[in-house]
Order: C-alpha cells, then structure tokens, then sequence
C-alpha cells in the first residue's frame, strides 16, 4: 500500500515527495500516514484470519454433522444420555436447564470407536472409573442400545461392543545398572520401582483401540534410568469373556478396546560390560 501511494503523481505533487525514496525514507514511523496504513493493514489481516477460522468451524460442523459415516455413530454414541429421552422424531436431547456437570454426567459412554465390515458396523464403546476406560452397566448399555437402534440408519446393522478389559500377561528381563537400581528393581534414589510404572503408564495411557506395539513398550522400558538391557520375553493376551491366550507377535489390538495387566513377572539380573 505504502508503495503504490508514493507513486501516485497527486500523492508525490501535494507532499514534494522524491520519487527515488521509498515510504519509510520520506514518512516517519509516527506519521499519521504511517498509522493509517498500519491499522488498514491489522483489521484486513484480521478479517481475513476471522473468514479463515469461520469457514474452519463451518466445514467442521458440515463434517461433524454428516449422517452415514463411522465418525458419527461414534459421535451420537458419545452424545447418549443415561436417563434421558430424545426429543420426540429426533436425534438429540433437550438440555435446556441442565449444567454442563449434569450433561457430562448423564454422558456415560466416555470412549467409543466405530468400524465397518461387510456391511456391518461395529461399535466399542466404554465408560469411564478413575480416568481409565470401564465397562458400561447392564442398564446402560440396554439404554444405548435401543438409542442407537432409534437414531441410527435405516437398514444398517450395527452391534456394540461392551466388553471388560481384555487380559495381559507379561514377563520382562531386565539387566539393570546396580548404581541406580536393585535387584528387586527398586529405584535407589526415591525408592519407587520404575520399570513396573513404565509398563502400566504405557499401557494404560494407549488410545481406546489404540495398537499395542510390542517396539514402544520396550522403548519404554529402556528408557528408565538405571536400566541398561531389556527384553520382553512373553505377552500374551486375551478378551477378557476367552480362555484362550495369544502370544503378541509385533503388535496388537485390543478385542475390548483396552487392556488390563493379570501378571506382570520382572527379572532383574545385573548388568555387567563386557570387555
């Protein structure tokens, strides 16, 4: 803008303007024309940043709000409400008066996940006890159930899944420095046992359906001070309903959606450079 105004012939008349000098070499930075261009160009940048972030918020309510897609059998399995009616031939509640505790409350499914195969979606879904993920009560999930029976497509199957955690076992060897650890694998320093800690924190901190990789548990693992070799060897896992074990090659996903440790046997051998 500043250019393009010094080059105007009435501009450069009415100031005695030097046509080889630029904006800034003929105007000073407090010059009423040096604000006026300023503000100009803040409230266009503005306007422009407020129609970009207005058309982000449209898409994504378009995108929230489009039926048919597994996205939103998760969303409107997130959005049920225990104890609640629909609002009569639709598919929300009226929460007129309610708190947004009250809602968040009556909001029992806290995790959900949706696939398709053959025609058939598939929804996990969980609650939530102490910031991890739980099994739904018998009435809750009859109560989701007929509410997904009622909002859902006409003519698709879908079947939710409400499962306990599925079951883990692992045994771990651990070559552990003596400095900082001991042979029980107690931390030396704060007496806590960190290896132990590293294995539920990975575990419990997956995404709900997240993939366990068998890679980022013994990264973990090694990262904990003190701990200078380690291997994983077994992990096997269940669904929680099975009896039968599966040893985990690579990876896995949860048939539950998450996971519960049974038994967890560590041992700790000390580790010793060769030289």
């Amino acid at each position: 803008m500043a250019d393009t105004f010094i080059k105007e012939r009435a501009v450069i008349s009415a100031y005695g303007l030097d046509g080889k000098k630029t904006f800034d070499q003929q105007f000073s930075p407090v010059s009423i024309e040096n604000i006026l261009f300023y503000v100009f160009a803040v409230a266009l940048w503005t306007l422009e940043k407020l129609f970009d972030a207005h058309t982000e918020e449209v898409d994504d309510r378009i995108e929230q709000l489009e039926p048919h897609t597994l996205r939103w059998y998760v969303n409107k399995a997130k959005a049920f409400m225990f104890g609640y009616r629909l609002v009569t031939d639709t598919d929300y509640y009226d929460t007129t008066g309610m708190s947004e505790t009250d809602i968040d409350a009556a909001r029992v499914v806290k995790y959900a996940v949706a696939t398709e195969s053959n025609t058939v979606v598939y929804l996990k879904v969980a609650g939530e006890k102490e910031g991890s993920p739980c099994l739904l009560t018998d009435s809750q999930f009859s109560a989701l159930n007929s509410y997904i029976n009622e909002i859902k497509d006409a003519g698709v199957s879908v079947q939710i899944h409400n499962e306990e955690a599925d079951d883990m076992k692992m045994k771990i060897v651990v070559y552990y420095d003596p400095t900082l650890l001991s042979a029980e694998g107690v931390s030396l320093i704060d007496g806590s046992k960190p290896v132990e800690d590293a294995v539920r924190s990975t575990i419990t901190s997956l995404p709900f359906d997240g993939v366990l990789r068998k890679s980022d548990l013994l990264a973990a693992i090694t990262a904990v001070r003190g701990v200078e070799v380690a291997d994983i060897t077994s992990l096997t896992v269940k669904p929680h309903s099975s009896s039968s074990w599966t040893p985990v090659i690579g990876y896995n996903r949860p048939y539950s959606g998450y996971y519960k440790i049974n038994d967890l046997a560590v041992v700790y051998e000390q580790y010793s450079k060769i030289e």
